[in-house]
C-alpha cells in the first residue's frame, strides 16, 4: 500500500523509485571490478543497495544454499541480521532487532560484527559501545532468532569482538582483537568458555572476519589507508601466517573490507568477502582459488 513506511520513513512507492534512480545512477558510474594478485581469481559480485545495505554492511556466511548476512548502524541504532538465497540473492529472512533489549540496555551492545554457520546456527560477534563487554549471540539460521548469549572473556579483546569462526572439526571457535592483533583467542564451542590462545607467527592490522575452511583460518584485512585489502591464511597448528592475496577495490571515496567466508559454491567460487564501498553501498564479491 501507498502508506507502507521504510526504514528512513519514506513512503514504499516513493522509495521504489528512489532505489530505482539510485540504480540508475550507479550504472552510469560503475567504477569497474576489483584487481587481484595472481594467487586468486576474481569471478563476479553481488551489490547490496540502500536498505538491503543496512542489512549487509559487517558479516557474511553461508551455508551454500543461503547467505546470512550481518549489519550495523548505530547512527540509526540498526544491528539487524538478513538471509538470501544464495542462487538468485533473494531477501528471504531479515532480523530488524538483532540484539536482546537487556544488552542494549545495561550494556549499551550495539553492533553485531562477522558472523559464522554452523549446524543450523549463525554465530556472531557482538560488542557494546565501549568494546569491554564482548558476546556470541547465536541465532536460528531458519529464523533469525535468537537461541543463545554467550558472555564470553574480554580480557585478550581489548578492542572488541569483531569476528568470529566455528571450528567444527576441532570444537572451537575462534576471534581475535581487531587491531594489532598477535594472537587467535579460542573458546569451546559448545560452552563458550575461553581454551587457548594461537599466537601469530606475524602481527595483522584491522582484523574484519574470519572462517574456517578445510583445517585452515582464512582473514579478512582491511588497509586503513588504501583500497589494497589482503587474505590471510592461519595454520591452526602452529599459527604460522601467510598471505594469500592483496585485493585492489575500485572505489571513488574509500572501501572498507568487511568478513570474509570460504566455502565452494556451485558456481565454482570459493572466497566470499564484503566489502563496504563508502561511495554506493556494499558489494559481496566472489573468488576461486588457482
Amino acid at each position: 500500500m501507498f502508506f507502507e513506511y521504510t526504514l528512513i520513513g519514506l513512503p514504499e512507492k516513493i522509495w521504489s523509485v528512489f532505489v530505482a534512480i539510485i540504480s540508475l545512477i550507479i550504472g552510469v558510474m560503475d567504477m569497474g571490478t576489483p584487481t587481484v594478485t595472481p594467487e586468486v581469481e576474481y569471478i563476479r559480485q553481488d551489490q547490496f543497495l540502500l536498505l538491503d545495505a543496512t542489512y549487509s554492511g559487517q558479516g557474511v556466511a553461508t551455508d551454500g544454499e543461503y547467505y546470512y548476512t550481518s549489519g550495523s548502524l548505530t547512527a540509526f541504532d540498526s544491528a539487524c541480521l538478513a538471509k538470501w538465497d544464495a542462487e538468485t540473492m533473494e531477501l528471504c529472512v531479515k532480523n530488524d532487532d538483532a540484539i536482546p533489549s537487556e544488552y542494549r540496555e545495561k550494556y549499551n551492545t550495539d553492533h553485531v560484527g562477522g558472523i559464522s554457520y554452523y549446524n543450523g546456527l549463525i554465530y556472531a560477534a557482538v560488542e557494546n559501545k565501549a568494546e569491554d563487554f564482548p558476546l556470541i549471540i547465536t541465532y536460528d539460521a531458519r529464523t533469525l532468532k535468537v537461541v543463545e548469549v554467550y558472555e564470553v572473556e574480554g580480557e585478550l579483546l581489548p578492542d572488541g569482538i569483531p569476528w568470529c569462526a566455528v571450528d567444527a572439526a576441532n570444537g572451537y571457535i575462534y576471534t581475535s582483537q581487531f587491531n594489532e592483533a598477535e594472537y587467535i583467542v579460542a573458546y569451546d564451542l559448545y560452552t563458550m568458555e575461553f581454551s587457548h590462545m594461537l599466537p601469530l607467527s606475524e602481527k595483522i592490522l584491522r582484523v574484519q572476519g574470519g572462517e574456517v575452511y578445510d583445517g585452515k583460518l582464512y582473514l579478512s584485512n582491511d588497509a586503513k589507508d588504501s583500497n589494497d585489502d589482503s587474505i590471510y591464511i592461519v595454520d591452526l597448528g602452529n599459527g604460522d601466517v601467510t598471505k594469500l592475496c592483496t585485493r585492489s577495490l575500485p572505489s571513488m571515496a574509500g572501501n572498507e573490507a568487511e568478513d570474509i567466508t570460504v566455502y565452494p559454491m556451485a558456481d565454482g567460487t570459493l572466497i566470499h568477502v564484503l566489502d563496504y564501498n563508502k561511495t554506493i553501498g556494499v558489494y559481496l564479491r566472489h573468488y576461486t582459488v588457482k
